[in-house]
């Protein structure tokens, strides 16, 4: 029986596969673009090895792509066959279960199975690591801190993922509030493990959330600390734009975005996202961005009938809307109304509930009935955590809101709901600091409410 770097027994059946295993584990928790090549190597070695098939499976699901859920139901058959003619153990039979738990659009219970491993193995970076990301996916923030809080004292300087799962645990402290707590262990995550994007990306956040922008381009300036990384570099460099933005260094941002953010025109939906957001982030601050929204929607459009994601389908909508693309955003926002009433899964259900609302008022703010999308992303405002991400991107839908009560002439609750966003930042949110001088200032209905919108927040340089 060979083991593990984190000294967890596995059924492999030579050394080469062990060692090609630890190299992918190390990979995936580095969100390196050479994991693939690593889990194809550790299979190469062992194809017999159903612990690989299963966690392939399971990070094909992670891509919400519906045309990949054959692959891992194959990685499922695969490794079911594998269990009966070599025995595995416990642990690598509830990795199986897991996926089978996902394909059936089960995936909080697939998260809870993976849980389940950590019981007993806890030190199971794999089970760690995808159970901490099906809860992002799910927007699960409570029961991903749990999990972690856990886990942490298992975890000392002298074990190899030392700094990885300090990453995974700055993040999920982040989401839930606890700023200092979290940037002490996204420090020591990069400290302990260079390669740790994620725990880069966890002290971006945080420097986002209590307005910390100096520090924020500071921390993210040298993209060589994630060059390794998969298209999870674009969302690093996307963080990066952000910061950039608050600045009012546009010039800058449109540079980021083009040959960053966008510099691989994918159809993942997460690059998507990265664009999608960001250039309506800029029309709010009234920078023309030229036709960038074609390209975006063009991508977008391929991916209108996925419904596997809430998240993904809003910012595919938004890309649309952008272009001016608006009966296929709507189809999207009509078939999150129809899962909201028949999805087998009741993750998707409870997403789409809240994510058509928002759905819909981003095609009210598209078509400029102001005072409908601020109804409406209002009404989705407190349940949009469901469709997952960070609170960073879901940031997206709380500045259309409040750009909607700005134009509608809703000045008083604007100002509300942008004092509050200031007091949650330490009184520091360019946004909302600009919208609050604007407003003080334009008191006079709702043509001034219009050329509030419409005055540049930013300058280029």
């Amino acid at each position: 029986m060979f083991h593990d770097l984190s000294g967890d027994a596995i059924s492999v059946a030579n050394d080469a596969a062990r060692l090609a295993w630890n190299d992918t584990l190390e990979a995936m928790l580095a969100h390196a673009a050479s994991t693939p090549q690593h889990l194809a190597g550790t299979l190469a070695a062992d194809p017999g090895f159903a612990l690989a098939h299963a966690a392939k499976g399971l990070m094909l699901l992670t891509l919400a792509r519906p045309e990949l859920t054959g692959a891992a139901r194959d990685c499922l058959a695969t490794a079911r066959r594998a269990m009966t003619e070599c025995p595995v153990t416990t642990r690598e039979a509830k990795f199986v279960d897991a996926l089978a738990l996902w394909l059936a659009d089960k995936p909080r219970r697939a998260a809870q199975t993976l849980e389940a491993v950590l019981g007993d193995h806890p030190q199971d970076v794999l089970a760690l690591k995808l159970s901490h990301g099906i809860r992002f996916m799910l927007g699960d923030q409570g029961e991903m801190l749990a999990s972690l809080r856990r886990l942490m004292p298992r975890f000392s300087v002298a074990h190899p993922f030392a700094g990885y799962v300090s990453g995974c645990y700055a993040f999920a402290l982040e989401e839930r509030g606890f700023y200092r707590e979290a940037e002490s262990a996204g420090r020591r995550a990069v400290e302990l493990a260079p390669r740790d994007a994620w725990g880069r990306h966890a002290v971006a956040h945080v420097l986002e959330m209590t307005g910390r922008t100096e520090e924020g381009v500071a921390w993210l300036g040298d993209a060589r600390n994630w060059s390794h990384a998969n298209n999870f570099r674009f969302h690093i460099t996307w963080h990066l734009a952000l910061f950039r933005l608050e600045r009012g260094e546009t010039a800058e941002v449109l540079r980021l975005y083009d040959e960053g953010i966008r510099g691989e025109q994918t159809d993942d939906y997460r690059d998507i996202a990265n664009g999608a957001a960001l250039l309506a982030r800029l029309g709010y601050a009234g920078v023309d961005v030229g036709t960038r929204w074609e390209e975006l929607a063009a991508k977008a459009e391929g991916r209108v009938g996925d419904g596997r994601l809430v998240f993904a389908d809003l910012h595919y909508a938004l890309a649309l809307l952008g272009a001016g693309r608006r009966g296929a955003a709507a189809e999207i926002a009509r078939s999150l109304v129809d899962d909201t009433r028949g999805h087998q899964s009741g993750e998707r259900r409870a997403a789409a509930r809240s994510g058509s609302l928002a759905a819909f008022g981003l095609i009210a703010f598209h078509e400029r009935d102001y005072a409908e999308a601020a109804r409406l992303l209002g009404a989705a405002r407190g349940g949009l955590v469901a469709i997952g991400g960070s609170h960073a991107q879901r940031d997206l839908f709380e500045q259309a809101y409040i750009e909607s009560l700005i134009r509608s002439g809703a000045h008083d609750r604007a100002s509300q709901v942008l004092r509050e966003r200031l007091a949650r930042r330490g009184g520091h949110n360019p946004f909302a600091s600009r919208r609050l001088a604007r407003l003080a200032t334009n008191r006079t209905g709702l043509a001034a409410a219009l050329a509030v919108a419409a005055t540049p927040l930013a300058i280029a340089h």
